[in-house]
């Protein structure tokens, strides 16, 4: 399950696509990687999930908000999203497949769904708003 790479383009893309991308290549390889390997823990599977939340999609928002000043195709964009959520809903299945592995909630007391605590993590996602100066010229 490779993560797609980023389009050709006629001038090289800025360092913070190529970062960004980087970033996304490690996330989806590390996780898939893992994945793969099929033998899998089930905390393990819950850490690569919330990789997934808590970095490769913020990384997906800001690409999208960015998309038209560094010339990234929204398609690519789409497709490496879907790519994330594909490899998320399998990191699930394990997830809740994995044999004698159970997630404790320490407010509930009993086994939580995997769901909950994805959900849980995104709502704190913030995105952070871009700070602009404006020069008047003036002192002050």
């Amino acid at each position: 399950m490779p993560l797609s790479s980023l389009p050709q383009s006629q001038k090289p893309w800025s360092i913070a696509v190529q970062n960004a991308y980087q970033t996304l290549y490690q996330i989806y390889h590390t996780g898939s990687s893992y994945v793969e390997t099929g033998n899998v823990e089930a905390h393990r599977l819950q850490q690569y999930g919330n990789k997934i939340i808590m970095e490769a999609y913020p990384v997906v928002i800001l690409l999208t908000e960015s998309a038209e000043s560094e010339s990234l195709p929204l398609e690519w964009i789409k497709r490496v999203s879907t790519e994330f959520t594909t490899l998320l809903e399998v990191i699930q299945e394990y997830w809740t497949s994995a044999k004698d592995e159970y997630v404790t909630s320490s407010m509930a007391g009993g086994s939580v769904n995997l769901n909950q605590i994805f959900f849980r993590l995104a709502a704190n996602i913030m995105i952070p708003n871009h700070i602009y100066s404006i020069r008047s010229g003036k002192r002050g």
